[in-house]
């Protein structure tokens, strides 16, 4: 909880205090969102720490998950999944795969979890969900926290550590052209 003093003051909520009632609407929204983009949807049961996957084709959340991290996993899952199959993305990829220098590999990992966060900002946008923008803020550089933790560290660090809030807001990133493919999965912990 250091680093977050007086955001309760405010009356904002953090990351994981969202009740699910609040984020149903979001849900519904953001499934046919992604559904239009022509991703399949799918709950599967997946090995800890997995939380979700994705392989170009489909996003997979495991129905275990608390559903405000599901609605989240969604969103974000969603902006890996058109970074993978967006021709105009493919060179991007490329460092993120094959960078042995662990600094440059660091800054190339945050670059690419921020394109991420804007795809997701921008299907929240595109369907509707206008009044979420600092909940999804927070919950990015609570995520990033967490994985830059875990890339420092190599352990899979505590999850309430790594909370923030009153994060600058995400830039919506307009979705480009997609051509579905198959990739090697990936996912989220």
């Amino acid at each position: 909880m250091d680093g977050i003093r007086g955001h309760e003051l405010h009356g904002a909520r953090q990351v994981g205090q969202w009740p699910a009632d609040e984020l149903v609407d979001l849900w519904g929204r953001a499934c046919s969102g992604v559904v239009k983009h022509e991703f399949v949807i799918e709950y599967r049961d997946l090995e800890p720490p997995k939380t979700g996957i994705f392989d170009g084709l489909r996003i997979a959340i495991d129905p275990d998950v608390a559903f405000e991290m599901q609605c989240f996993l969604l969103l974000h899952l969603f902006g890996h999944s058109v970074q993978w199959v967006a021709p105009s993305l493919e060179h991007k990829l490329a460092d993120l795969q094959h960078t042995e220098d662990r600094d440059h590999f660091m800054q190339v990992l945050h670059a690419y979890e921020l394109e991420a966060a804007g795809f997701g900002m921008q299907l929240m946008h595109q369907v509707g969900v206008m009044t979420l923008d600092q909940w999804f803020s927070d919950f990015v550089g609570t995520d990033w926290r967490y994985v830059e933790r875990y890339y420092r560290t190599e352990t899979l660090p505590d999850w309430k550590s790594c909370i923030v809030s009153g994060c600058p807001l995400v830039t919506p990133a307009p979705i480009p052209e997609l051509r579905h493919h198959r990739v090697e999965v990936r996912f989220a912990f």
